[in-house]
């Protein structure tokens, strides 16, 4: 496999990689803290940026197109940094990018409402939206990467797992902090004020953050040995053109499967099926600390059993599985269901997507060489999100021939299809039973 090319020096001891690893937990925390945020508080919050009188379809758009326009960003970012960091080294990447999207989470909590700017308030927070989306992809292309090079073999797994659970743990203290503030704040203090909370918080885990990160050790001569006559894009799209393809398609159908569940469903619960936002904020605290137990359990599994043969399984899973989900719980919230039930059935739409999420990221950075694994990877990771984040494109466009309510289900099917078909023609790169380790070249195809 890929990551053991460049192994760690002896430099960096055991603590350095618990360090690293902890870094690279953290930086997946404080980026799924700022890229959906916005998807979790502003459905209880949207009346501060638009006026009243708005259609709920036109609302759920302009709220969902906030969260997308970060999106947009992304790719963006992943060429920059990804680039940087094969060129200058991960950890200093890691801080230009964290004082980037620190900042643009700063200046979001400060920004003024309909009442003052009009729709130049959304104007203003999708421009900072797009510009945090561009530092943003630095904390996947930097700091994920080096906490799995400088991961023992036999821990990657766990220390996947490990980094996976961030994104979890983040929602769960966004949505923690905002039913608590939906119970304590009167309407009208949420909507003028208290909604700014969530985002000072989110400057103040930045900043702590990069303290962290100060002290998380690179070890110089593994960048050394990374670096090539050639700049790593262009290695990238010349020397492997057929592995980005094929990680671009894996990561396209495992975020359109995904999107629905981590980004749409707030959405879908709140302001089409016109449930309450306390409801909405319940399912995700639940379905957060369900995930977090699950991400930990299917890392161990890929460990044990091979990343590519759980990937291929959980692939069905989402197509079938989480796409049945939704239709029942579009169908029993019309129907008036008991909301315990429609929680049950938010919830397990909501967790089974984020499961695989540590296997995923061990399994991308296994398949690029060493001279371009940050590029490949924040490449194919972000590239990967471009058409699903217009998801709000394709559900107003499949609106047009079937319920908008229902939409999201032929987003999550084809998206896990996709995803199957995308595993099914790669490589296993933990060859579970082999004696020895498959190499870059093997991998790399």
């Amino acid at each position: 496999m890929a990551l053991p090319e460049v192994p760690p020096s002896t430099a960096i001891g055991e603590a350095d990689q618990r360090r690293s690893a902890r870094g690279g937990a953290f930086s997946m925390f404080v980026d799924s803290f700022d890229v959906y945020l916005p998807a979790l508080v502003l459905p209880a919050a949207m009346a501060y940026f638009m006026p009243p009188d708005l259609p709920a379809s036109v609302r759920a758009t302009f709220t969902t197109l906030l969260f997308t326009v970060g999106l947009v960003g992304r790719p963006i970012g992943s060429v920059i940094f990804g680039n940087l960091s094969d060129r200058i080294g991960r950890k200093p990447v890691t801080m230009i990018s964290g004082w980037g999207f620190t900042i643009v989470t700063l200046l979001i909590g400060l920004l003024p409402g309909y009442g003052s700017w009009g729709y130049g308030a959304i104007a203003v927070f999708a421009a900072l939206r797009l510009i945090g989306g561009i530092f943003l992809a630095g904390g996947y292309a930097a700091p994920i990467p080096l906490a799995l090079e400088q991961a023992p073999l036999g821990r990657r797994g766990r220390v996947g797992g490990l980094i996976g659970v961030g994104a979890p743990a983040s929602f769960l203290v966004i949505n923690t902090l905002l039913l608590g503030m939906l119970d304590v704040l009167p309407h009208s203090g949420f909507l003028s004020w208290g909604w700014r909370i969530p985002f000072f918080l989110g400057f103040a885990l930045g900043v702590a953050y990069l303290m962290h990160y100060r002290h998380v050790v690179e070890d110089d001569s593994a960048r050394t040995a990374r670096q090539g006559a050639r700049q790593p894009v262009v290695e990238l799209f010349t020397a492997h053109r057929a592995l980005i393809f094929s990680v671009f398609l894996f990561t396209c159908g495992y975020w359109f499967a995904t999107q629905m569940s981590v980004s749409f469903l707030p959405t879908l619960l709140v302001q089409v099926l016109d449930q309450s936002p306390r409801l909405s904020s319940a399912v995700e605290i639940i379905g957060s600390v369900c995930s977090i137990v699950l991400i930990m359990v299917l890392a161990a599994a890929g460990q044990r059993f091979g990343r590519r043969a759980l990937l291929m399984r959980w692939a069905l899973v989402l197509a079938f599985v989480v796409g049945g989900a939704f239709a029942l719980l579009v169908v029993a919230a019309r129907a008036g269901a008991p909301v315990w039930l429609i929680a049950l059935i938010a919830v397990v739409a909501k967790v089974l997507p984020s499961a695989p999420l540590g296997v995923i990221l061990v399994y991308l950075n296994e398949r690029f060489p060493a001279s371009v694994r940050a590029s490949g990877y924040g490449i194919g990771y972000m590239f990967g999100l471009i058409l699903p984040g217009l998801y709000t494109v394709w559900l107003l466009a499949l609106s047009a021939i079937m319920p908008y309510e229902f939409t999201p289900i032929v987003l999550i099917v084809f998206g896990g299809l996709l995803m199957f078909a995308a595993v099914r023609r790669g490589p296993e790169t933990n060859p579970v039973g082999q004696h020895a380790p498959v190499v870059a070249s093997e991998v790399v195809r």
